[in-house]
């Protein structure tokens, strides 16, 4: 029995909640029930689409907890561990039915990386925010992020985002084209599965091949950019301002970088 995964059919619509109380932080164990889910998915030949939300009222994903990777001074468990989870959300670009991001709350830092990974992504019409504040604790988004975020928006906006660490409201983020669209929070799931219901209409051998060949074209080389960007990460995991980051996270402080 799933703990932190919630799923669900609705007229053929696949929903899955992730449900990691009180602000959907996510551990390694949420990743390894959200791949179980996914294999499920893509194992079923007859879903016409895929719905990713949070369970929670006002949480999408507020980030991962970054030392549960792995021992930091054990950097093969790291390396595994960050690999395993490039690989799980490139499963998720790789579905081959239409898939969707319900925003329903906070989007930020890994919460974006996932959310980056399917076809569209609508956000509830609320004071919630969306980006990628990982430059204020000192490191980056390193599972492919940063690749998937400048194919999407292009290189000004993206690094608009990610130098300056900047949060979107949903109507912004609408309007620089990160998110497909807001809606009102009664409204949102009804919005989302009509989405892709006027999707899945279309002859299913062409959606696949159509979405096959997107991924392909876009992701050609991004295998060799993670890797560096893993690669990348480990170092800044290790580094005196990455723990620096850290520990002002905790005391609810601004960092003191050094540099180093």
């Amino acid at each position: 029995m799933s703990q932190y995964i919630l799923q669900d059919d609705k007229e053929n619509i696949h929903i899955i909640k992730i449900n990691r109380a009180p602000d959907n932080f996510i551990k390694l164990p949420v990743l390894e029930e959200l791949g179980s889910a996914l294999d499920s998915v893509g194992s079923h030949h007859f879903y016409d689409g895929l719905i990713l939300m949070s369970a929670l009222d006002n949480i999408f994903i507020s980030g991962h907890e970054i030392f549960d990777l792995g021992e930091e001074e054990n950097e093969r468990k790291i390396k595994k561990n960050t690999r395993l989870i490039a690989e799980l959300l490139l499963s998720i670009q790789r579905l081959n039915i239409p898939t969707l991001t319900l925003i329903n709350g906070h989007c930020v830092g890994f919460g974006l990386e996932l959310a980056l990974c399917t076809d569209f992504r609508i956000a509830v019409d609320d004071d919630i925010t969306i980006g990628f504040p990982d430059i204020k604790l000192g490191t980056f988004p390193p599972f492919g992020g940063i690749y998937r975020l400048v194919q999407l928006i292009g290189e000004t906006k993206a690094k608009e985002l990610l130098l300056k660490g900047r949060l979107l409201k949903p109507q912004t983020a609408a309007e620089w084209g990160l998110i497909d669209g807001v809606s009102v929070r009664e409204n949102i799931l009804e919005d989302a599965e009509k989405m892709l219901k006027g999707i899945s209409r279309h002859a299913s051998l062409a959606l696949t091949a159509i979405k096959r060949s997107i991924v392909d074209s876009t992701l050609k080389d991004f295998m060799t950019v993670v890797q560096e960007d893993l690669d990348d990460y480990i170092t800044i995991i290790h580094s005196q301002d990455y723990a620096e980051g850290k520990k002002a996270l905790g005391e609810n402080r601004s960092p003191v970088f050094k540099q180093r």
